[in-house]
């Protein structure tokens, strides 16, 4: 299931952060690297934020923490 959500770019900060408010009522703003936005972006533009999730890679997550919480309490392989 895909879940989504409109932001407006609110402005560009100085140390490469653009500032992105919930749209339309804009009541939260967060911030993330300019980078990740598309070339040309720009204060006013409107975009879709959508959330997807990676049902494989977070089960591969889940085994390597589990494996290093083996590792950390003393449960991984070659252990007595």
């Amino acid at each position: 299931m895909c879940m989504y959500m409109q932001v407006q770019i609110d402005s560009f900060e100085d140390d490469g952060m653009a500032v992105l408010m919930g749209y339309p009522k804009g009541r939260r703003t967060f911030d993330v690297p300019r980078e990740l936005l598309p070339e040309g972006a720009r204060v006013g533009d409107v975009y879709e934020l959508r959330f997807l999730r990676d049902g494989d890679e977070t089960e591969r997550s889940f085994a390597e923490n589990r494996r290093l919480m083996g590792e950390l309490l003393g449960r991984g392989e070659g252990s007595s």
